[in-house]
């Protein structure tokens, strides 16, 4: 996430916004985000997208994130990531599902607001869906963003045979997922250091207190471990490199799962009661951090994952994987 001009422009855009709930209705400013075409940015214009790079879509996100507003940035850029040179383009909001063994659909993110499904499902191609005859129960995750379940009617969808497979979709997620961590780590942590900074106790800033100064540290030492992992990762998906694509990815979304636990926990005892109330916007981004961490993939999820891969192709080859130049 090196475009500064990018993030000029985030700033821009979400500065005069505010985070808003998003049970009855998309927030107000997901319409201009629609508008400025940001679920479209890493697809090319010839595939009718918005062009610009992944490092850009991933600032975007970063940006959304760190701002405490939530929006189905992510995820519409995951399907329409999904719908290129399938010959559709769905209007409205479109957003990814993946499904269980039996075929269930849970914790569908923003189904309620969504016109349309891409659905991957165990064994067969994924699928286009109107979502106007399905049945949607409404749930939230931890932030409050929808995590809907969806019941299909018995038949119905179009095969999509050139969409992506399902673990590329999961790779893909999980590092857009992966950068909306690290962008609400940012602001927690951004948040923390404007508060230590100002905040007096018995007549100097509380930074000047050892004990939190050190923790700010370790808050800052978190997350550039995890902006180190997610750049890798971010590295071999623009090469699309098979080798290294997954093992990037598991370890951005661990590093990024263990900064948000830490940074949350330090963040909210450097502000002691104050961070907690829904008025504070530490309160928004640190419910991200709880929420996000364990979707796309757990922590531990990936972590069994890569020691998997570590034991069968052995040490030097994982490692190689993991610092291989680009």
């Amino acid at each position: 996430m090196n475009n500064p001009l990018i993030a000029e422009v985030a700033a821009d855009v979400l500065g005069s916004a505010s985070p808003e709930p998003a049970d009855e209705a998309l927030p107000a400013l997901w319409s201009t985000v629609v508008e400025l075409d940001w679920p479209l940015v890493s697809i090319d214009e010839d595939s009718a997208g918005a062009g610009g790079t992944l490092d850009d879509l991933l600032t975007l996100i970063s940006a959304v994130a760190g701002s405490g507003i939530s929006l189905p940035l992510a995820e519409a850029a995951v399907a329409r990531w999904a719908l290129v040179d399938s010959g559709h383009d769905p209007a409205g909001l479109v957003v990814p599902a993946s499904a269980d063994a039996e075929g269930a659909l849970h914790d569908v993110p923003w189904a309620r607001h969504a016109q349309h499904l891409v659905v991957w499902r165990e064994q067969s191609a994924p699928l286009l869906v109107d979502l106007a005859e399905s049945r949607i129960e409404r749930s939230t995750n931890l932030a409050g963003e929808p995590r809907d379940t969806v019941v299909l009617p018995e038949s119905g969808g179009v095969a999509l045979p050139q969409a992506p497979s399902r673990p590329e979709m999961l790779a893909r997620a999980a590092l857009l997922n992966a950068a909306g961590i690290v962008g609400a780590a940012r602001g927690a942590h951004e948040i923390t250091r404007a508060h230590v900074t100002q905040r007096h106790q018995f007549g100097r800033p509380l930074i000047a207190v050892k004990s939190v100064a050190s923790a700010l540290a370790t808050m800052r030492t978190d997350l550039v471990s995890a902006e180190a992992a997610l750049g890798r990762a971010r590295e071999a998906h623009e090469r699309d490199d098979a080798e290294t694509l997954l093992a990037g990815t598991a370890t951005a979304k661990i590093r990024a799962a263990r900064a948000a636990t830490s940074i949350a926990r330090n963040a909210h005892q450097l502000h002691g009661a104050m961070g907690v109330t829904q008025e504070h916007s530490l309160h928004h981004v640190t419910r991200k951090l709880w929420a996000w961490r364990d979707e796309h993939g757990s922590e531990r999820s990936w972590a069994i994952w890569l020691g998997r891969e570590a034991r069968a192709l052995g040490e030097d080859a994982l490692w190689t994987d993991l610092t291989a130049g680009a």
